[in-house]
């Protein structure tokens, strides 16, 4: 069994056409009852895997299989993680930065709905050609939760995860695009950390790998 978890802003159905086999979770569920931290909702996620299944997860959904790797509910056969940030390591400052930035996130998402998804299609890491995705308008109904996530799962929240790569004891394929910079270097850093981890690299896209280029066609 393939688990794939969507990025931020995004949905189940993303994954259709290019993973029709996985299970595509709806992140949103998640946060249904309540507050759940990464970690908590990396459990969750891994409780509901068997030994052996595959991971898949791209930005936010990247962060949230690292979290899955690392439960002690599941021992996972192999990841795909793509686009992904093992967390910030700059200090308080920034960190604390980061979740005044994501409040404003959280508060524009529970506002004003089709303001925020404008702003935030407009931000310079999602430039690159338009995904072939389902409307967002489906997201409407999950607004509350994708707005909580904000803050649940801001990256301001997260543990660096870059001295507890180690532990992660799967084969793990770390994708990322060319021309995201920030993300390639990011991507640059955790590898090596990981025991069992490559590296690749896509020429020619951005943060939006697998909608820019199908990584998962039968070759």
């Amino acid at each position: 069994m393939i688990h794939a978890l969507h990025g931020a802003v995004g949905m189940a159905g993303d994954w259709e056409g290019i993973l029709p086999q996985a299970r595509m979770w709806n992140l949103w569920t998640l946060l249904e009852r309540g507050e759940v931290s990464l970690a908590e909702a990396g459990d969750m996620i891994a409780s509901e895997a068997q030994d052996g299944d595959s991971l898949i997860g791209y930005s936010m959904g990247g962060r949230l299989a690292l979290h899955a790797l690392l439960s002690e509910k599941c021992q996972w056969g192999e990841a795909i993680i793509i686009s992904a940030h093992p967390g910030l390591s700059e200090g308080e400052a920034v960190r604390e930065e980061r979740l005044q930035s994501d409040q404003k996130w959280a508060d524009l998402a529970e506002n004003d709905w089709p303001f925020f998804l404008e702003k935030w299609n407009a931000q310079a890491v999602l430039n690159g050609p338009e995904p072939n995705w389902s409307d967002r308008a489906e997201l409407l109904s999950h607004q509350y939760e994708v707005s909580k996530s904000f803050c649940c799962w801001s990256l301001g929240s997260q543990e660096d995860l870059r001295p507890r790569l180690c532990e992660i004891a799967c084969p793990v394929r770390w994708i990322v695009g060319e021309e995201d910079k920030k993300f390639a270097s990011l991507a640059r850093e955790a590898v090596p950390l990981i025991p069992n981890a490559s590296l690749e690299i896509i020429p020619g896209v951005g943060h939006r790998v697998p909608w820019e280029k199908n990584l998962f066609s039968p070759s």
